[in-house]
């Protein structure tokens, strides 16, 4: 098994993918190591921004992916 590090740890809990015990056990850390809570915190403050960044695709580029997935869709049944 590959061992995360405490950084992709606290990246996939902000997004609610880490597994539950990982997350108390990481939850746990948090209590009782300062520098650790601070870069949780910054990751949320940052996840936020990024969430708020999010900007929508142009018309053009929905044009090419919905013209490609037209023309590939009978690949789907194979």
């Amino acid at each position: 098994m590959v061992q995360l590090s405490t950084f992709d740890q606290l990246l996939l809990m902000a997004y609610g993918e880490l597994n539950p015990t990982d997350a108390r056990t990481l939850q746990e850390q948090l209590k009782a190591d300062n520098d650790l809570a601070r870069e949780w915190h910054q990751i949320l403050r940052l996840t936020g921004q990024l969430d708020k960044a999010m900007i929508a695709p142009s018309d053009t580029s929905l044009k090419i992916v919905l013209e490609h997935s037209f023309k590939t869709e009978h690949l789907q049944e194979i």
